[in-house]
C-alpha cells in the first residue's frame, strides 16, 4: 500500500487534493497542522490488504522500522474478511469531519471580523498586493486593534512584521572561528555567486588564511571553475568533492579555527536527490550550518514549497536564509513571509551581481520598510480589487446584537458629555471624536508622534538610532512630487535633570513646508556629547557638529536638500560651498558682508534692493505665521548678491535676502528677517521666505518640547531628545495646519477651551488626543 502526502493552505484545501488524486473513497492516515498550512496523509482504499491476510499463518517478526510502517498500514483487527475496516472508515470520516469544522469555523470568524472592521479588509488587501500570504495575514491581522485606522492600521501591520521577522542580531553572531556554512536551494537562486561575496567578507574580516572553499556542483558546466576564479583572487584555496568521502577528507584538512564555505549544487525542491545533498552534508565529519538561498524574485508558493522540502529534507536544521535578487524582485513581501513562517532568520539580502558590495546586512525594520515601500505598490493580477472583497463581504450581514448596540447607544450619549462638555452645555458628538482620531491617524508627524508616546508609556522607547532611521525613511517617502526638500536644524539651550546644556535637532519639510519628520539629534552636557551612535567625552564645536548633522541628513537624500540654520562661521559656509551643498542662514542685521566691493553690514546692504511682495499664500499651510495673524500683515521680499572675504582666503559669492512683515493699514514695519544663501540655492523669494519661517517656527515648537526633556524618566538623553523632538513638531503642525482644525478643535474642548487650540495649549491638546485614541480603541 502507498501512502501519499497531502498539503494545503487550509484544510479542505488539502482535502480536495486527496479526493482528486484518490477519489472519495480515501482512507485518511493523519491530519495535522504544520508551518504555512494543513498536512493529510492518506492512502486509497482498494490498495489495503484484506482481512483475509490478517487470518494468515503468522510471519517472522519485521525489522523495528518495517514494523512501525505495519502498525500504520494494518487493518483494524476485527475486521470482517472480504470488507474494508469499519474503524478505518470511521476514523477517515471523523477526521474529515474536524477538518471541515476547523475549517469552516476559521472562516467565519475571519469573515465575521473583516465585516467589523473595514481597515482589516484595506489592510488585507493592502499587504496581499506586497507579496504576504493569507495564513500569515489571517494569523495576524486576528489581533489587529478594532477602530484603527488606515494609517494606524498600516503602522501596527508594520510594528507587527517588524516583531515577528527573524533576523541574525549582529554579523558576529555569524563568523565565529571555525564555522562551517553550507548554502543550499535550487537552482539559479544565487548560492555561487554569495557564496564569493561571503568569502569576501570572511577575508576582510581575518585575512585569506581564515577561509577555505568548497564546492559541491561538479553537474554545471563551469561552476567549479567560477569559483576557483574566485578562490584565486581572494588567495584562499578551492577544493571539489563528489561524495561523503572526499567531504571527509578535505574536513581533516581544515585546521579547527578556519572557516569553511560550501557552495553545493541546486536541487529542485521536488527532486529526490535532496535528500541524498542533506545526507553528505551531515556525514561531513564537522558540524555543517545550512543556510537555505531564497530567490526574492520567485513566486510565494514556490518559495513556500522550497523552504518545506529542504526543512524536511532530512538533513541538519536549517539555520536561517538569505534571501538573494531582491533588485529583480517586484515585491519583497513572500521572502519575508516565508522566513516568518519556517522561522528562518534572514542572515543576508543580495541586491545584484556585484562582489563583494551587493551583499546587505539589515535589520528587520529596514526589511519590512522595503517590503512595504511605496513604489512597489504597482497594480497586480494576482491580489483582489476592492471590488472583489467588497462583494464578497455584502454576500452575508450578520445581526448586531442588542446589548452590543445598547453599548454603543450609552457610549455615544456619555462620552462626549465627559470629555467635551461646556459650560453652555452643549458637547461635540461621539462622530466627531472618532473622526478627530481617524484624521490624526491619518497624519504622518500625529501618527509617527503616537507611536513614540505609547513605546514610552509601555517602557520601551526605541533607541535613537533606530528611531531616527525609521523616521528619516517617513521622511524621503513623504516628499511632494516637486521633489523639493527642506532640512531645518536649531539649537537651544537644554535643562537635564538641573544640568545645563545644548540641543541640536533637525526636521523635514518638504517643498511646500509640510512638516514630515524629525531627523538627527545631539545634545551636549558638561559630561559629554551625545548622538544616536553614542557618546563621547568631549564636545565638538557648534560649527562641527552642525555641519556633521548636515552631512548626515544629505547622504542618502532622494533629492537636493535646503538646509536651514542660525548664524554660521565663514570657516562652516566655505565648507558648505565648496562641498556643494544647499544652505540658507538667518543673520544678524550687524553681519559684515562686501557689496560692490565695499565693506557694509546687512542691514544697510539690504536697504538698496527691490522688494516684491509675496502672493499671501506664501506661508500657507501655517494658521499663524510668527503670531502675526490678528495684524494681517503684507509681506514683502528681495534678494540680491554680495560677498564674504576673509584674510588668506578668495572671495565667497553668497545670495543675500530681506523678509518684512508690514502692517497694510498704515506702513508700520512690523518684523524683519534678514538671511545669506550659497549660490547654489535659487533666488525663489517665496521659497526662502517660507524657509526662513519654518526655521523661527521650528525654533518655537523645540521651545515648547523642551519640558519633556526635564521630566522624570530612565531613558537615555538622545532617545528622549527624539521623543520629545517628534512631540513638538506633532503639537506645533496641530495647532498651525488647517486640514488639522478638526482635531484641534476636539483638544481644544477636551481643555475646556474654546473651540480654537492656542499654540501655547498644543502639546496638552496632543496628549489629550492620545489619550482618547487609546480609550475609543478599547
Amino acid at each position: 500500500m502507498n501512502i501519499s502526502r497531502f498539503f494545503g493552505a487550509t484544510n479542505r484545501e488539502a482535502m480536495r487534493q486527496v479526493r482528486l488524486a484518490l477519489g472519495p473513497d480515501a482512507l485518511i492516515i493523519s491530519n495535522k497542522r504544520v508551518n504555512g498550512g494543513v498536512e493529510i496523509l492518506a492512502t486509497d482504499q482498494t490498495s489495503l490488504p484484506d482481512a483475509d491476510a490478517a487470518a494468515a499463518p503468522a510471519q517472522p517478526s519485521p525489522a523495528p522500522q518495517q514494523a512501525r510502517s505495519a502498525t500504520l498500514r494494518a487493518p483494524a483487527p476485527h475486521a470482517e474478511a472480504g470488507r474494508h475496516p469499519p474503524g478505518a472508515d470511521l476514523m477517515g470520516a471523523i477526521d474529515e469531519l474536524k477538518g471541515s469544522l476547523e475549517t469552516r469555523i476559521d472562516e467565519l470568524m475571519w469573515g465575521s471580523q473583516l465585516r467589523r472592521s473595514p481597515q482589516a479588509v484595506m489592510l488585507f488587501q493592502s499587504l496581499l498586493r506586497f507579496g504576504f500570504s493569507t495564513a500569515l495575514l489571517r494569523a495576524m491581522l486576528k489581533h489587529m486593534p478594532e477602530q484603527a485606522a488606515t494609517r494606524a492600521a498600516l503602522q501596527w501591520a508594520r510594528n507587527e512584521l517588524v516583531r515577528h521577522l527573524p533576523v541574525l542580531a549582529s554579523e558576529d553572531a555569524l563568523w565565529q572561528p571555525g564555522l562551517a556554512l553550507a548554502l543550499v536551494g535550487p537552482t539559479g537562486v544565487g548560492k555561487t555567486t554569495t557564496v564569493a561575496k561571503l568569502a569576501a567578507r570572511c577575508v576582510r574580516r581575518a585575512g585569506p588564511g581564515s577561509l577555505v572553499l568548497v564546492t559541491t556542483d561538479t553537474y554545471r558546466i563551469g561552476a567549479h571553475e567560477q569559483l576557483k576564479i574566485y578562490g584565486q583572487m581572494l588567495r584562499v584555496p578551492v577544493h571539489v568533492v563528489q561524495d561523503v568521502h572526499e567531504m571527509r577528507r578535505v574536513m581533516q584538512t581544515v585546521r579547527p579555527d578556519q572557516t569553511l564555505l560550501i557552495d553545493n549544487v541546486g536541487i529542485s525542491q521536488r527532486d529526490r536527490y535532496i535528500h541524498e545533498q542533506a545526507a553528505l552534508l551531515a556525514g561531513a565529519g564537522r558540524q555543517v550550518e545550512r543556510l537555505l538561498v531564497l530567490n526574492a524574485a520567485s513566486h510565494g508558493d514556490t518559495l513556500d514549497e522550497v523552504a518545506r522540502s529542504y526543512a524536511g529534507d532530512g538533513g541538519t536544521p536549517l539555520r536561517g536564509c538569505i534571501v538573494s535578487k531582491i533588485d529583480e524582485a517586484s515585491r519583497l513581501g513572500a521572502a519575508l513571509d516565508t522566513a516568518i513562517r519556517y522561522k528562518l532568520p534572514i542572515h543576508y539580502v543580495s541586491n545584484g551581481q556585484k562582489v563583494p558590495e551587493n551583499l546587505l546586512f539589515l535589520s528587520a525594520a529596514d526589511l519590512v520598510d522595503r517590503a512595504l515601500a511605496p513604489a512597489q505598490a504597482n497594480r497586480t493580477l494576482y491580489a483582489p480589487s476592492e471590488a472583489d472583497l467588497a462583494a464578497l463581504l455584502s454576500m452575508t450581514q450578520p445581526a448586531d446584537s442588542p446589548d452590543a448596540a445598547a453599548e454603543r447607544r450609552r457610549q455615544q450619549i456619555l462620552l462626549p458629555q465627559l470629555l467635551t462638555g461646556s459650560a453652555r452645555g452643549d458637547a461635540l458628538g461621539m462622530d466627531q471624536l472618532r473622526a478627530a482620531v481617524a484624521l490624526q491617524d491619518e497624519d504622518p508627524v500625529l501618527s509617527e508622534a503616537y507611536d513614540l508616546w505609547r513605546s514610552r508609556a509601555a517602557g520601551d522607547l526605541p533607541p535613537a538610532a533606530e528611531a531616527i532611521d525609521h523616521l528619516r525613511r517617513v521622511a524621503h517617502g513623504g516628499l511632494d512630487e516637486t521633489g523639493q526638500a527642506l532640512v531645518v536644524h536649531a539649537r537651544q539651550s537644554l535643562d537635564w535633570q538641573g544640568r545645563r546644556g545644548a540641543w541640536l535637532g533637525a526636521a523635514w519639510f518638504d517643498g511646500q513646508g509640510r512638516p514630515l519628520a524629525v531627523a538627527t539629534q545631539q545634545a551636549g552636557l558638561a559630561d559629554g556629547w551625545h548622538t544616536p551612535q553614542g557618546a563621547r567625552l568631549t564636545a565638538p564645536s557648534a560649527a562641527d557638529a552642525l555641519r556633521g548633522q548636515i552631512e548626515v541628513e544629505t547622504e542618502g537624500a532622494p533629492t537636493a536638500v535646503l538646509h536651514v540654520f542660525d548664524g554660521g562661521s565663514q570657516t562652516l559656509l566655505r565648507a558648505l560651498s565648496a562641498g556643494g551643498r544647499h544652505w540658507l542662514t538667518a543673520c544678524s542685521p550687524r553681519a559684515r558682508i562686501f557689496l560692490d566691493d565695499e565693506p557694509c553690514v546687512l542691514s544697510a546692504a539690504v536697504q538698496s534692493l527691490m522688494f516684491q511682495p509675496l502672493d499671501a499664500q506664501a506661508f500657507w499651510p501655517l494658521l499663524s505665521a510668527a503670531g502675526l495673524e490678528d495684524d494681517r500683515p503684507a509681506w514683502w521680499a528681495a534678494s540680491g548678491r554680495a560677498e564674504l572675504r576673509a584674510r588668506g582666503e578668495p572671495a565667497l559669492p553668497v545670495r543675500i535676502f530681506s523678509l518684512r512683515a508690514v502692517d497694510p493699514r498704515d506702513g508700520r514695519l512690523l518684523r524683519v528677517w534678514h538671511a545669506m544663501a550659497g549660490m547654489a540655492v535659487e533666488p525663489d523669494l517665496e521659497r526662502i521666505a517660507r524657509a526662513l519661517m519654518l526655521r523661527q517656527e521650528c525654533h518655537a515648537a523645540w521651545r515648547q518640547a523642551a519640558p519633556l526633556l526635564a521630566d522624570a524618566g530612565r531613558e537615555p538623553l538622545v532617545d528622549r531628545a527624539v521623543f520629545a523632538a517628534q512631540m513638538g513638531l506633532a503639537a506645533w503642525r496641530l495647532a498651525q495646519d488647517p486640514s488639522l482644525a478638526p482635531v484641534a478643535r476636539v483638544a481644544a474642548r477636551m481643555l475646556g477651551a474654546a473651540d480654537r487650540l492656542a499654540s501655547r495649549q498644543s502639546h496638552a491638546g496632543l496628549l489629550k488626543l492620545y489619550a482618547l485614541k487609546e480609550l475609543l480603541a478599547d
